[in-house]
């Protein structure tokens, strides 16, 4: 039904109203459009409105889907023109709901309506019958373009207990978007050996040694999906590299004189883990630019720790 209604009023009104004797400004405005003076033809015709007039009003709307340039300042005089469909409708006029199914969906003298033109469809649909529904009515006027979803810019503060630093940017749509996450307890020491709670590994040196002290050096790099569930949330899974690696100090002494000798720093391989890091969080929009996320996340699903984050949303 709504791919009829363009045309249907340029070619059922004209018959309609070709027994009717024009009204003077009907005939005024007529002269104006063979002069291609479109101003004065619009306030000929605008005298009709204030009647109602059908003629003036099929005129009216053909110069407003013929001419683009018209239409902002036929904005107020358009919606007169709806006025009085309206009211025709009322009264089972087809010929007016068809016009005004053409308005509602194309927003003339009003906001775009699908509602109310799907409403006057099934009005008209009763009202007619099918062979009398004349074809072709977008030719004139293009269907109205769906307007594109902009994307929403996400920028985050991310804690984790083995890495409380962290940021995440995301992108999301309509439905899907997209994160890329960094995290770090800003912990970048360098180990020189390996041990573990045995000792050092392989360790050679002519004097003993004491574990004193240890530290933990954790990062991450993850990205991956984000689709929204609900205008308010939304649920993230991603995947990347981690790493958490345990550090231990030791001091080494003489044997001979208790002196000491050395100091360094060996990476725990029983407690260290590096590989593919995986998450999953939700996302609760609890606002129109806020946000704040929980989940968790996994070292090759050994190291396991929580996710927490707050964030904007532009």
């Amino acid at each position: 039904m709504s791919r009829f209604l363009l045309l249907l009023f340029l070619i059922i009104g004209p018959f309609n109203l070709s027994a009717q004797r024009l009204t003077e400004y009907n005939e005024k405005g007529n002269e104006a459009l063979s002069r291609n003076d479109l101003a004065d033809a619009k306030m000929w015709f605008e005298e009709g409105v204030s009647f109602c007039d059908s003629y003036s009003i099929d005129k009216l709307t053909t110069i407003w889907i013929e001419n683009e340039q018209f239409r902002i300042p036929m904005r107020s005089l358009m919606t007169k023109c709806l006025n009085c469909l309206n009211i025709k409708a009322t009264e089972n006029d087809t010929a007016s709901i068809a016009r005004l199914i053409l308005y509602y969906e194309h927003g003339i003298g009003t906001p775009e309506s699908p509602e109310l033109a799907n409403y006057w469809e099934e009005q008209l649909s009763k009202l007619s019958k099918p062979e009398e529904q004349l074809p072709a009515l977008e030719k004139r006027l293009p269907s109205p373009k769906e307007k594109p979803t902009p994307l929403n810019l996400i920028i985050g503060y991310n804690f984790t207990p083995s890495a409380p630093y962290g940021i995440t940017f995301g992108l999301l749509g309509k439905r899907w978007g997209g994160y890329l996450r960094l995290k770090s307890n800003m912990t970048f020491g360098k180990t020189t050996v390996d041990c573990n709670e045995s000792g050092i590994l392989n360790y050679t040196e002519g004097a003993y040694y004491k574990f004193d002290r240890e530290r933990i050096s954790r990062f991450g790099i993850t990205g991956g999906l984000i689709v929204k569930i609900l205008p308010w949330l939304s649920a993230s899974v991603g995947v990347g590299y981690g790493e958490r690696e345990l550090q231990w100090h030791a001091t080494a002494y003489s044997y001979s004189n208790n002196s000491l000798t050395t100091e360094l720093w060996c990476e725990n391989v029983t407690g260290s883990y590096k590989g593919i890091e995986t998450e999953a969080d939700a996302i609760v929009k609890v606002s129109k630019n806020f946000y704040f996320s929980v989940g968790c996340n996994s070292i090759n699903l050994e190291f396991a720790d929580l996710n927490a984050g707050i964030g904007l949303i532009f």
